[in-house]
């Protein structure tokens, strides 16, 4: 432990204080700050084995739960993308990462600024979610709606790759064809695609989930409305109120 512990200070210029909380526990107090300027919490822990580890006791998620719960699938989700592509663990809430003499400085550097990320709200506002918009909807329609046999990347007329929804169900005898639409583009194309479809002559439904409907521009709004069957104005609508919604196609 003397070994580490010395790596640490002499990595930091001696700009750290260590301080024993039990046996082969030590809090390590470092001029690494989150946004509103108070100090990262980080502990250094021997595993016994002569191995290390990395750690913050849960303090994290304990600060974070001041300012924000996570309260929500899609709120939890993206806490676990954060710790995953951190390559950090998490049990009970205490977020780790395995370290070595050789390694610690990077270690550090790297576990606090993910602390940083996970203790500040920003990270959870609606772009980051937004972000996340159609794997959020993937995630949902295959484990809430499988029910109703739902295909993705469908080729609704087959020479046409250019007319691709991105997913199908099938409540009755025609499909029902749905958009995930989180811009102007995708709008447009959502749009085209219906069009296309209804000059075909397909006997279908065509439905649109909005990633916001009214950030869209008003011309975009428009065509949507006045094409599709039915339009779902946000993320959140389509997953209260899908299943009954197809249920309805069956009728």
């Amino acid at each position: 432990m003397e070994k580490i512990l010395n790596h640490i200070k002499s990595d930091f210029n001696d700009r750290v204080s260590i301080q024993q909380k039990r046996p082969g526990i030590f809090q390590l107090y470092l001029p690494i700050y989150h946004e509103d300027g108070d100090m990262v919490d980080l502990f250094l822990n021997t595993n016994g084995n002569g191995s290390y580890s990395l750690c913050d006791y849960g303090l994290t998620l304990q600060r974070l739960s001041y300012s924000y719960d996570i309260d929500t699938e899609n709120k939890e989700s993206i806490l676990q993308r954060i710790i995953s592509e951190n390559g950090l663990n998490e049990e009970n809430g205490n977020i780790c990462l395995n370290t070595s003499s050789e390694t610690i400085f990077t270690d550090i550097m790297h576990i606090t600024q993910a602390y940083a990320k996970i203790g500040s709200m920003r990270y959870f506002k609606k772009e980051v979610v937004e972000n996340l918009f159609y794997e959020i909807l993937d995630e949902f329609i295959g484990k809430e709606l499988k029910e109703f046999n739902p295909k993705s990347k469908v080729l609704p007329i087959p020479e046409r790759d250019d007319l691709e929804a991105d997913y199908s169900f099938s409540p009755n005898g025609h499909p029902v064809y749905l958009f995930g639409v989180k811009d102007a583009s995708k709008a447009r194309l959502a749009t085209i695609s219906c069009l296309e479809y209804q000059k075909a002559n397909l006997n279908f439904r065509g439905w649109v989930v909005n990633e916001d409907f009214e950030k869209l521009p008003r011309k975009d709004r428009s065509r949507l409305t006045n094409t599709c069957d039915k339009q779902f104005t946000s993320l959140e609508d389509f997953k209260s109120s899908a299943k009954v919604f197809l249920e309805r196609e069956r009728m």
